[in-house]
């Protein structure tokens, strides 16, 4: 059954917005085509700058993988940027479409 993830967060003090902005581009063109099981991912953002990211996966077992499944140096400088105490993730299954 198909997975629905949710993650949001905020940069980290002192890390550039525009520069995040181009990081997370690369990272849709770049990283996420690579990823298993990973169908689609959504990144928007609010006024007050809090990143909401929406990712589906074909099932919990990839979703559960996901994070580990890469290691390239865009996510290492992807994930450098994020304030880390204002991280949260959760997965939900599809029950309905």
């Amino acid at each position: 059954m198909a997975v629905i993830e949710i993650v949001k967060f905020r940069l980290r003090d002192g890390a550039d917005d525009s520069e995040f902005r181009a990081l997370n581009e690369r990272f849709q063109r770049e990283v996420v085509p690579t990823l298993p099981g990973l169908e689609r991912r959504e990144a928007t953002r609010s006024e007050d700058g809090e990143w909401v990211l929406v990712l589906r996966y074909r099932d919990m077992e990839t979703a559960a993988r996901g994070p580990q499944a890469d290691t390239s140096e865009i996510s290492g400088r992807f994930i450098s940027m994020l304030d880390m105490a204002t991280m949260s993730a959760a997965r939900y299954e599809i029950v309905s479409e």
